[in-house]
């Protein structure tokens, strides 16, 4: 009996390890997290002893030093571009190798790799949206030009010796949870690292929803509920700029309604609602607004709120450059930052570099194209699944670019493939744009620096130490013909193709305005005076709300740009609360909820009640009033914006739609059986309704944090939703030695065993800074920390 007791322990004993040490699914090899000394100990920094080190490397040109601070940022110092990369590549892989890996993996659609067949069809999309050709085309500028040729060989090198370095033992905690090696860095990573944000940031266009409205709503009527720019603006550009055009200058001529085609629909997607917030704030002060009379520019790019972080701070210093900033963990140089004598910041330009294309199928090898039949250039595409075979995908491309709809990877309702022209598919040297701008002195260097910004489009504000304030609305565009590109295009006609390039000195821009300060939050580009026709998809609220507040300011402080980019006032509820309270009926006046949005401050708070009783009733409000219209009986449509919908609503009442008071009062009931529930399980506070999340890469919940206790929406400057939000608050006082504050949600380590991981999230969550440490000329060294040495082996 104890041999057989024996026997089955032993049993039990090896399935239970080898459970533990397995992932399963999608579940991770748990024995591996808690194994003592190859687990989560392992990966622990120990940087509360002396983290400092010297390493000696085969090849390295001269040498170079790195001061980390007390918040872990390295201070990198080298004598030349190439050791200054070098290390760069290094310290990012020491720190986000697992982050770095990941994302070219989303990018190049290789996750199947190592999850799964679950993500079979995202790696399939991800494919034939050609991000892996857009990568490839652009590496090849890139290593066309010496200086992002060296930048790039130098980084790779770099984080291929800190790849080298690595034991098993030493692997990043997730890729022993997911039970894969690290694999040799190579420079096309970084490409396509390049071309995920890309993807992010141009990814999402309306071409197909608009030509399935077109089944119920002419042309006009789009217009009319869809403008191409928003009613009551205030443009990126400020209204009355001279963009530098004779009277007379028009660009494309409009295209003859005769010729124009559209493919129809059966079966589609249900209508979902809007995203708002997904964009960025950025603005600048000139002296003339500020007390200490230097300028001030302020930044904060809302995108996913992810662990690890999206950005790496970091300074970067050797002849010629001195720079301060966030990086991109995978990609060489400062993308958002400053130096001794500029300082910049972007958002989402937004306007509609991305076309898609009815295509006019012969056979499996051919395509119509001005009633010839032209061949397919065909990709064969290997998707290699994790504990599965090979999955084979034929991607055709034609003169538009990939087929990425047809009947292997159809779109519902689809009647013809769907082929997608995009600006990311073009060869353009994004890096090399950095590069300059990171070297760059003056607004001269400035320009000439984001002139070879071509894709994704930004908003780029600019200040510098002499007092010039400037904003480009940058990005390679083209010459379009009015309405080309709002629907799907018809792939057989040459009419529709992509005419020239606008030139980059066309682009919309402005230099020391009279107003003394310039604003961008993803609304239009400009006002009615730029002659090239142009659509995109631009929200207001935000761009009210910080066009309002700095035209207000005198004397401004850097106290008062935190404040700003906190402020979670909402101009949406401004105007939509008084219309709901003025539809709802007696019987329910003296309700709780609608007695605290009667008390309301038209502001987010994170712990508002009233704040939640408005997002529900408006979001519900907002659906309904639209279902009950043309536009709300068409499947996979969209609905006009809340900016849009305010509008009509306070310009005719119920003239337009049907029984506001009716919808009102549904949708207040539909709410208050939400916050009945709510209040029932947690209270109805704002911050524990939206749930604020730094989700990790990997969903894996145990190394993610939730329930953040912040206030804002997107709709509001303070852009935070549930998955988005502000990844990085900049603020940099241009003095002679920059003055400059920063934050972002996470930590400077991508280790959930460090520190340092999430270091920095109560501080964000709070809406406070850290003064970042700029080591200038003359300017003393603070708070340094640790010290690596780097030099040639041997020496």
């Amino acid at each position: 009996m104890r041999i057989f007791a024996a026997i089955f322990s032993i049993i039990i004993t090896t399935v239970f390890t080898w459970v533990l040490n397995t992932p399963l699914g999608g579940l991770p090899a748990f024995g591996k997290l808690l194994e003592p000394v190859n687990g989560f100990w392992a990966n622990a920094e120990a940087v509360d002893k002396d983290f400092s080190k010297v390493f000696e490397i085969r090849g390295f040109n001269s040498s170079g030093e790195v001061w980390f601070d007390d918040r872990l940022v390295p201070h990198i110092k080298a004598e030349n571009d190439a050791d200054l990369y070098y290390i760069q590549g290094y310290v990012h892989a020491s720190f986000r190798l697992w982050q770095m890996d990941m994302q070219t993996r989303a990018a190049a659609g290789r996750v199947s790799e190592v999850v799964g067949e679950k993500t079979l069809k995202y790696d399939q999309e991800q494919r034939r949206k050609g991000m892996v050709y857009g990568a490839e085309q652009s590496l090849k500028m890139m290593l066309e030009d010496e200086r992002t040729r060296e930048a790039l060989r130098s980084y790779t090198e770099g984080v291929n010796a800190y790849i080298n370095s690595l034991s098993p033992r030493d692997y990043p905690l997730e890729y022993k949870l997911m039970g894969f090696a690290p694999e040799e860095w190579k420079e096309i990573n970084t490409a396509l690292l390049l071309m995920y944000m890309a993807d992010d940031l141009t990814g999402g266009v309306n071409d197909i929803e608009y030509t399935r409205l077109r089944t119920v709503l002419s042309e006009e009527e789009i217009d009319f509920f869809f403008p191409d720019k928003n009613i009551g603006s205030t443009p990126v550009i400020p209204v009355g700029t001279d963009h530098g055009f004779s009277d007379d200058f028009i660009g494309k001529e409009i295209y003859s309604d005769e010729k124009k085609s559209f493919p129809t629909y059966n079966k589609l997607y249900p209508v979902g609602e809007r995203e708002d917030g997904k964009g960025s704030n950025n603005w600048v002060l000139s002296a003339n607004k500020t007390k200490s009379k230097y300028p001030i520019l302020c930044n904060d790019p809302h995108l996913s709120l992810n662990l690890p972080a999206i950005w790496y701070e970091v300074q970067l210093t050797a002849p010629g450059i001195n720079t301060y900033g966030v990086s991109l963990p995978g990609a060489p140089g400062v993308v958002i930052g400053f130096n001794d004598s500029i300082s910049w910041g972007f958002t989402n330009n937004y306007r509609d570099v991305k076309d898609y294309y009815a295509i006019d199928k012969v056979d499996k090898k051919h395509y119509l194209f001005e009633g010839k039949e032209i061949a397919f250039e065909k990709r064969v595409e290997v998707i290699k699944v994790k504990g599965g075979a090979d999955v084979l995908d034929t991607v055709n491309f034609t003169i538009h670019g990939p087929v990425i709809y047809d009947e292997n990877f159809p779109l519902e309702g689809m009647d013809k493939p769907l082929a997608m022209q995009w600006m990311a598919h073009r060869p353009s040297n994004e890096l090399l744009s950095l590069y300059k701008l990171n070297r760059a002195k003056n607004y001269a260097e400035y320009t000439a620096a984001i002139q070879l910004f071509t894709c994704p489009a930004q908003n780029f504000v600019f200040a510098d130490s002499r007092g010039d304030i400037a904003m480009w609305g940058q990005g390679q565009f083209v010459d379009k013909w009015k309405g080309q590109g709002k629907y799907i295009m018809d792939g057989s006609d040459s009419s529709t193709l992509w005419g020239e390039d606008i030139k980059m000195s066309d682009n919309p821009k402005v230099l020391n305005p009279k107003q003394d300060y310039l604003a961008s939050a993803n609304q239009t580009v400009t006002d009615d005076k730029y002659p090239y026709w142009y659509n995109g998809d631009f929200t207001e609220y935000r761009a009210w709300r910080i066009n309002e507040v700095l035209e207000a300011m005198k004397e401004a402080t850097v106290e008062d740009m935190f404040s700003l980019q906190a402020d979670e006032y909402d101009i949406l509820a401004e105007g939509a609360a008084p219309i709901l309270l003025k539809s709802i009926d007696e019987k329910y006046a003296n309700d709780e909820y609608v007695k605290l949005l009667k008390s309301w401050d038209y502001k987010y708070s994170k712990d508002s009640k009233a704040a939640t009783v408005f997002r529900l009733w408006w979001r519900s409000f907002y659906l309904i009033l639209w279902k009950k219209t043309k536009i709300g009986t068409v499947s996979g449509g969209i609905y006009p914006l809340p900016e849009r919908t305010i509008d009509l609503l306070q310009a005719t009442d119920t003239v337009f739609f049907n029984d506001v008071k009716t919808i009102a009062n549904l949708s207040y009931l539909t709410a208050k059986d939400s916050l009945d529930k709510l209040m029932a399980k947690d209270g109805i506070e704002w911050y524990k309704v939206k749930n604020t999340t730094l989700k990790h890469l990997a969903r894996l919940d145990a190394f993610s944090i939730s329930a953040l206790q912040n206030g804002g929406w997107g709709s509001t400057v303070n852009a935070m939703k549930g998955n988005h939000g502000p990844s990085w608050r900049m603020v940099v006082e241009m003095k002679q030695i920059p003055e400059a504050y920063g934050i972002y949600p996470g930590g400077q380590s991508g280790n959930p065993g460090s520190k340092y991981y999430d270091y920095y999230v109560d501080k964000w969550t709070e809406e406070q800074y850290n003064k970042l440490s700029f080591i200038s000329k003359g300017h003393v060294a603070e708070h340094m920390k640790y010290k690596w040495t780097f030099k040639p082996e041997g020496k």
